[in-house]
């Protein structure tokens, strides 16, 4: 464009300077063509000439112009990136509202623009993966990692992460030890792995690493602590001894740190693993200090749980509670499964019939169904049965 107005100025200060030697000295022109003769004056051929010239020049430069960066070609560059953008927004728009496949469509479409390549790829292996495309998801993770080297750990993050999701997790297992780098994504997705694998030894061991690099906010690191000591407090393993699981309860239970203690989830969990351990009578005593501390749905379900050879002591601590709570459905439901193992079915009866009113649950009527076929009263039992099944499928 500059040169354009160069040759412009130029033919100006040219036609300029022409008028003022037309009026020194006129001369002529004699051009003959066949019978065609033109006659004009040496100064205005010499004008037609420079103005022929000059507009040839400047044509040819204003193509020039129109053909390169500043015309045509950055016009359609700029309406492409636009467009690409466009499908870019529309995709990401496709992402947030959950339409998975419009976003893979769109966003893969738009990894032409190498502005938004990096985006584009990532975002439409994620779309590709909520819809349930792995493989599609890992091709474009690939496409990724060939355009971008230095991000494949990113990359092989977020392949881990969907692998999680659609629950291959042998091959998320894989991925995530291959993978060097200790950051907060790959702390938080081998987090997710070992509570998926209840993999609760690694879990307490990565937890220090988890804490110091301040993964999860503080509502959710006490959450996952406290899924963590519950299953560290589960010593399924029964090829031990009785007396050997129940040491090992016992020195997880030491190592957990005093304000976890009080938290009802773990005490709960304390409590089933002393019963499977053959130590009940433990088991209440712990549970009745609990109870009177804390009023707690999973305590009164732990409760209910425990089962004791002699309930006679159960049964009292519950009924000393019923006389405080005389309409918690949990209590009176946890009393009709202490006095139907102590063989008091008209007394559990009576406690499940109550719950139901209370607050009818499946699990009550199946509960009741149970104590009337003990009563010998099919009839009655089939009716809850069905009451039951109505209920669990409303």
């Amino acid at each position: 464009m500059r040169q354009l107005l160069l040759v412009t100025l130029g033919a100006l200060l040219l036609g300029a300077a022409a008028i003022w030697l037309m009026q020194q000295d006129q001369g002529y022109i004699l051009i003959s063509l066949g019978t065609l003769s033109i006659e004009m004056s040496f100064w205005l051929g010499a004008i037609i000439f420079v103005a022929a010239s000059g507009l040839f020049i400047w044509l040819l430069l204003f193509f020039k112009w129109l053909l390169g960066a500043g015309g045509v070609r950055q016009w359609w560059l700029a309406r492409r990136s636009i467009k690409q953008t466009g499908k870019t927004a529309k995709g990401l728009m496709g992402f947030l509202s959950g339409d998975w496949s419009m976003a893979e469509r769109l966003l893969a479409q738009s990894v032409k623009d190498p502005a938004l390549t990096r985006v584009s790829l990532l975002f439409a292996a994620k779309a590709a993966a909520n819809n349930g495309q792995i493989q599609q998801a890992e091709q474009l993770l690939k496409q990724f990692v060939s355009k971008f080297p230095g991000d494949k750990e990113y990359a092989d993050l977020l392949l881990a992460e969907m692998l999680i999701q659609a629950s291959e997790i042998d091959r998320a297992q894989e991925i995530l030890e291959a993978i060097k780098v200790e950051n907060k994504m790959s702390l938080r997705l081998l987090a997710d792995l070992f509570c998926l694998q209840s993999n609760w030894s690694a879990l307490s061991a990565l937890m220090p690493k988890i804490k110091r690099q301040s993964v999860f906010d503080k509502n959710a690191l006490e959450a996952l602590q406290v899924k963590c000591y519950r299953g560290c407090l589960n010593i399924s393993d029964h090829s031990l001894t009785t007396v050997v699981r129940r040491q090992k309860i016992e020195a997880v239970w030491s190592d957990i740190p005093r304000a976890f203690r009080q938290t009802p989830e773990i005490i709960a969990a304390y409590v089933d693993g002393l019963a499977s351990a053959d130590a009940p009578e433990k088991a209440l005593n712990i549970l009745a200090k609990a109870l009177k501390d804390q009023w707690h749905q999973c305590l009164l379900e732990a409760y209910g749980r425990l089962e004791i050879k002699d309930g006679s002591k159960q049964l009292a601590l519950g009924e000393q509670l019923l006389i405080k709570y005389p309409q918690d459905p949990l209590l009176l439901l946890a009393l009709g499964l202490i006095c139907r193992r102590m063989g008091f079915l008209g007394k559990a009866k009576d406690y499940m019939k109550s719950t139901i009113e209370l607050a009818p649950s499946a699990q009550a009527y199946n509960e009741l169904a149970a104590v009337f076929e003990l009563l010998g009263d099919s009839k009655s039992s089939s009716e809850v049965y069905k009451k039951g099944l109505r209920f669990a499928t409303q």
